[in-house]
């Protein structure tokens, strides 16, 4: 049997609660809080997978529940849609400011709540699937047992694997943010390697299969590498950065 998808209602008056609760239960699994603590514990141990949140309601408005909701890094993509009597601009400004995915008028119509709650799940199953395959993609980057760099078209490290960091000598982000040339590459390669990326980034050269270059570690030694580079590139095809790959000879030795 598929899993239901949960939907939370928020709201301080019980009978908007059981109405909304009436048009989406035998679709959703249905949890109900009536204010905005409640809302926030609810959310921890319950998981929804989409939040109808009241904007008035004492104590903790629905926009300050939001706002948490939303700079959390747990929750942060969380679809909220606030339910509000307010039709007023700054109104929905404010929910916009605070991070709502949509808005819905009191009285709740059906048919519009329904849709709108079919729409952003449809569109958060779509963002956890690309989320995932992201963290498979990093966990595999980061286990590896080769060197990755990722570098920019400036040639700056924008990341390194643990196996990069462990064969240079470096913490976990020392590198971030560094010229890979000058600060990985044995100074008497360095203008040498420097010409041929660029030339490869700015589309004028083709890469070659591997090169053999010796690699300056932190504490001034130098290690023999082995770098096999490609290019990244966006959706239209414009070079975004370039992956390094690379291994150690001298532990082939």
């Amino acid at each position: 049997m598929q899993k239901r998808d949960k939907v939370l209602i928020v709201d301080d008056e019980q009978a908007i609660v059981e109405l909304m609760g009436l048009y989406l239960k035998s679709d959703y699994e249905v949890i109900n809080a009536y204010n905005g603590r409640e809302a926030l514990e609810r959310v921890k141990t319950d998981k929804p997978d989409i939040v109808l949140l009241d904007v008035m309601m004492p104590d903790m408005n629905g926009y300050e529940v939001c706002r948490i909701l939303k700079t959390s890094v747990e929750t942060q993509f969380l679809p909220v849609i606030m339910v509000t009597a307010l039709s007023g601009k700054d109104d929905r400004i404010k929910g916009i400011e605070v991070g709502a995915d949509e808005f819905l008028g009191k009285p709740v119509n059906r048919l519009e709540l329904v849709t709108r709650v079919k729409s952003l799940l449809r569109i958060k199953h779509l963002q956890d699937k690309i989320l995932a395959e992201r963290n498979d993609a990093m966990s595999y980057f980061e286990e590896a047992g080769f060197i990755a760099v990722v570098i920019d078209p400036d040639l700056k490290i924008n990341q390194i694997n643990k196996k990069g960091n462990e064969t240079f000598g470096y913490e976990e982000f020392e590198l971030i943010g560094q010229d890979f040339v000058d600060t990985l590459i044995q100074e008497d390669m360095r203008a040498e390697v420097r010409a041929s990326l660029k030339k490869a980034v700015g589309g004028n050269s083709d890469l070659p299969d591997f090169s053999e270059v010796k690699a300056e570690c932190k504490d001034g030694s130098e290690v023999l590498i082995r770098w096999y580079d490609s290019l990244l590139t966006d959706d239209e095809g414009n070079v975004t950065g370039m992956m390094c790959s690379g291994e150690d000879l001298s532990m082939l030795e």
